[in-house]
């Protein structure tokens, strides 16, 4: 599935990406012809939780997001 990805890219990333576009178009009720949608409305989400641990020291998660992660799941 990755053997032509560039080496440069954070395949965790992509993935958390990928879990949290699909489990907000399930949320949602599978809609039929969303996939840009869910799949921007994740990377918003995926990279503001990323900003958010980068500000925290050690990349600690703060309590707020360690809360809504876990609501996800």
């Amino acid at each position: 599935m990755y053997q032509d990805t560039d080496k440069f890219v954070d395949l965790n990333f992509e993935q958390s990406v990928r879990q949290t576009a699909y489990l907000l178009w399930e949320k949602d009720g599978r809609p039929f012809g969303s996939e840009k949608q869910y799949w921007f409305r994740a990377l918003e989400e995926q990279l503001a939780a990323r900003e958010t641990v980068s500000d925290q020291p050690n990349g600690a998660i703060p309590p707020k997001a360690a809360n809504d992660s876990a609501a996800n799941d």
